[in-house]
């Protein structure tokens, strides 16, 4: 079996009597194994479906992680080794502009490990 990950898109959802247009929403990677493209799919279903919790806030409001779609299925191959798996492409907001010439220091990075 080859190596797969799939994009999924959870939302959370309030039950505070307001619906809304703009639901805080996470993207989460998964990485597994699969047979084949459908076996995938079905496996990015099941890990989606694990994602979802409810419980009560602070407020005694539930709260619902609802699993609303697999985004997209990639095959990475057989090895993971420097495969990348996701990508997320943002906006660097700096107090300073950055100049084209500017010099960065990956090695001096403060990284967070989970």
């Amino acid at each position: 079996m080859d190596y797969y990950s799939a994009r999924l898109l959870i939302v959370c959802l309030v039950d505070d009597g307001k619906p809304r247009k703009r639901n805080t929403c996470d993207y989460p990677f998964v990485v597994f194994r699969a047979r084949g493209y459908g076996h995938a799919l079905q496996r990015a279903l099941e890990l989606g479906k694990q994602q979802e919790t409810r419980y009560k806030n602070n407020k005694g409001q539930w709260v619902r992680w609802a699993f609303v779609q697999v985004e997209n299925v990639k095959h990475l191959g057989r090895t993971l080794d420097g495969v990348e798996v996701g990508s997320l492409l943002d906006v660097l907001r700096s107090d300073q502009p950055v100049p084209f010439g500017k010099r960065f220091h990956p090695k001096k990075s403060k990284v967070y490990y989970d």
